[in-house]
């Protein structure tokens, strides 16, 4: 009885070791998530405070700032174009280049978390559990309205810097000149006139001012850039063998999308081809520049513009992290993509 007594005894010190090795290591952990949350949050603070400053200057632009006032020749042919109203609304752009690849991102994450068998994960968000594919969601709508913004913002510059006539601008300046003549007479054929007011019967100032912010073409910049963003997502995303008609099918519609929004600003005669020209490259490279260097859609598991099976880079990216780290990505066998690209 002695004997077992003093085992005891011996034993307790061990267990109040143990449990004072677990009470710290739990102490750790969520010393380790708090530091984790705080530093997601100031990212947040830090991320939403970037949105408003890039929203700033697009406020200041079509709230306080005039565009550019810019002569014409009386005789201009370029600018004598009959008004027109938009095809392509800005109602069907912010559809087009927001509502559309906000269902597409939902769509596709979900998808892989379906078929990762991921749907259950969870990320800590202060006091709020968030799915993972969700999270990741909402960075990936981070990515795309940084850039959004960035491109919105170059476009807004070039617009009120330059100050070129849209083709419709004498249908809806009507200017008349200091001396009290107009353009239509014979002695102003040639004249460059700097000296101008518009009557504008008819439209409001609004449509007056807007007629001098042909330079480059806003709607051509903001489709081509959500619409390639989107195509080039999906060539990353949408990774399976068995999906690769159904996404280079989706990736030619939204392209094309874009090519139509831009022929349609010319059709209706509210920009010069050039414009149009500028503001498609515009928006490419915002797009581009988005997915390579701040999204970073193409690193590590894809290279540029061929989407390779994640199976294929596994070994390659335990190589470079270290034989003790596992791949990021693992791939279950058993899985049918056909079922899954079906889905989507």
């Amino acid at each position: 009885m002695r004997d077992a007594t003093n085992e005891e005894r011996d034993d307790a010190p061990a267990v109040a070791t143990e449990r004072n090795a677990n009470s710290s290591s739990n102490n750790t952990t969520t010393t380790a998530t708090t530091a984790g949350q705080r530093r997601m949050l100031r990212q947040m603070i830090l991320e939403l405070l970037i949105i408003v400053l890039l929203l700033i200057p697009i406020a200041i632009f079509e709230f306080a700032v005039e565009p550019a006032r810019r002569g014409f020749f009386c005789n201009d042919e370029s600018i004598r174009y009959p008004y027109r109203e938009n095809t392509i609304t800005p109602l069907m752009l912010g559809l087009m280049a927001g509502v559309l690849p906000l269902l597409i991102f939902g769509l596709v994450e979900y998808t892989r978390a379906l078929r990762d068998r991921e749907l259950t994960s969870t990320v800590q968000l202060l006091n709020w559990q968030l799915a993972g594919w969700f999270s990741e969601l909402g960075r990936q709508l981070s990515y795309f309205g940084f850039g959004m913004l960035l491109t919105f913002d170059a476009t807004e510059v070039g617009k009120y810097t330059i100050g070129r006539l849209r083709p419709h601008f004498m249908a809806v300046c009507q200017p008349q000149l200091s001396d009290g003549s107009l353009c239509s007479d014979l002695a102003n054929q040639h004249r460059y006139v700097e000296d101008y007011e518009c009557a504008g019967e008819g439209y409001t100032v609004a449509d007056v001012r807007q007629a001098r912010l042909s330079f480059p073409s806003g709607h051509s910049s903001i489709a081509f850039y959500a619409l390639l963003y989107v195509a080039l997502y999906l060539q990353v995303k949408l990774n399976w063998r068995s999906c690769k008609i159904w996404r280079h099918f989706v990736q030619f519609v939204l392209i094309m999308l874009a090519w139509y929004t831009a022929l349609s600003r010319v059709m209706d005669n509210w920009h010069h081809w050039s414009d149009v020209l500028v503001g498609s490259l515009l928006g490419i490279c915002g797009a581009l520049i988005t997915a390579r260097y701040i999204a970073k859609l193409f690193s590590h598991d894809v290279l540029l513009g061929v989407g390779l099976r994640r199976e294929n880079t596994s070994a390659t990216l335990q190589e470079e992290v270290g034989a003790s780290t596992p791949p990021p990505y693992s791939v279950n066998s058993s899985y049918n993509d056909d079922q899954y690209c079906t889905k989507v």
